[in-house]
């Protein structure tokens, strides 16, 4: 993949440059012109694939840039730089079919996403060299895997990588073609990865291609990349997780006395589904979300019962969030193993 950066301030064009060497430690081709007269230069030069270019340049600006190549390099795609005081020009560039814009100051994480949604645009575009039946399992095993890593699910990682080794085995494809093959996979892998989680995956495939001598040694390698991956999701999601079950723990302690309190509302609250968040609450807090809302009410009700002696029992249930008395007396006494008018005479 070639990039071409334009820019006339060297400080923005250099922190680009290497923000996109932190994205693409390898498989990417990265130049730079200081306005768009060296920028036609390059491209005939170079033909890059992608120019991402500052809008107010001397000499000639970035809109008059796209302008006078657009005709001439149809596929070339184009990402501009702006800053808010000219987001106006965004509407006149996204006339010239601009695929996407950056705001400055450009970051990391906003580079990223970009590319990523340049580069999943149009698969084909970045696989040209290969028939459209490879482009397509391509983009379903890449998919797959992009599934498997988020999923934390190893088998269907294992199922994905098989029906790729059986279909490069099938075709007959000689080591040297696969090696090419994967740096498109890792390619949309990565682009499909930090879309979906906003997590950037490290670019590997040089070295992995580079030091495997056979089809078995290269998909194990992979499967060894992957599995990398799968860990390091779990690694930054496990931080998030805890975040939102503190969250949950908290809005618990603050509302139990309302009788509505459910998963449901609980997720709607944090943002996930009512799924996720069982899944989650489970693996932090070792039980289900609702015998810990349950407990959560009985301990309140335990503790008002021994500290205000003239309230009445079925109000105290009420203002633990338990609406039915007799349903509330029942599992009272299962959990404590006394009845709430027991234990009442008991600490008097």
């Amino acid at each position: 993949m070639r990039i071409l950066v334009v820019d006339d301030e060297l400080i923005i064009r250099k922190g680009i440059i290497k923000l996109l060497e932190t994205l693409y430690q390898a498989g990417a081709s990265l130049d730079e012109a200081r306005n768009g007269e060296e920028a036609m230069q390059k491209v005939a030069e170079h033909k890059p694939d992608l120019i991402i270019t500052d809008i107010q340049m001397p000499i000639m600006n970035g809109l008059e840039l796209i302008g006078a190549l657009r005709n001439a390099y149809p596929d070339i795609e184009w990402v501009i730089l702006t800053g808010y005081a000219e987001f106006a020009y965004v509407q006149q560039a996204l006339r010239h079919q601009v695929a996407d814009y950056l705001l400055k100051p450009v970051t990391q994480e906003n580079l990223n996403e970009v590319i990523s949604k340049v580069l999943l645009k149009d698969p084909a575009k970045w696989t040209s060299r290969m028939d459209m039946a490879s482009i397509s399992i391509i983009k379903d095993i890449v998919t797959s895997l992009v599934k498997a890593v988020i999923s934390e699910n190893v088998p269907e990682l294992d199922s994905a990588l098989d029906k790729w080794r059986i279909y490069c085995q099938e075709q007959e494809f000689p080591l040297i073609q696969i090696k090419q093959m994967m740096g498109y996979v890792q390619l949309l892998f990565r682009s499909e990865l930090f879309l979906n989680i906003k997590l950037s995956a490290p670019d590997e495939s040089s070295a992995i291609n580079q030091s495997s001598m056979s089809i078995e040694e290269l998909l194990d390698k992979w499967r060894d990349y992957l599995l990398a991956q799968m860990a390091a999701v779990a690694d930054n999601r496990a931080p998030r997780n805890k975040r939102i079950v503190d969250d949950v723990l908290l809005y618990i302690e603050q509302n139990y006395h309302d009788p509505g309190l459910g998963l449901s509302v609980l997720a709607d609250r944090t943002g996930v589904t009512t799924a996720y968040l069982s899944k989650i609450f489970r693996e932090v807090m070792r039980k289900p979300i609702t015998q810990y809302i349950g407990e959560f009410r009985l301990e309140q009700a335990r503790r008002l019962l021994k500290e205000d002696e003239t309230a009445k029992i079925n109000a105290i249930a009420e203002q633990c969030g338990f609406q039915d008395y007799p349903y509330f007396s029942k599992v009272f006494k299962k959990f404590f193993g006394i009845s709430p008018l027991e234990f009442r005479e008991k600490n008097r």
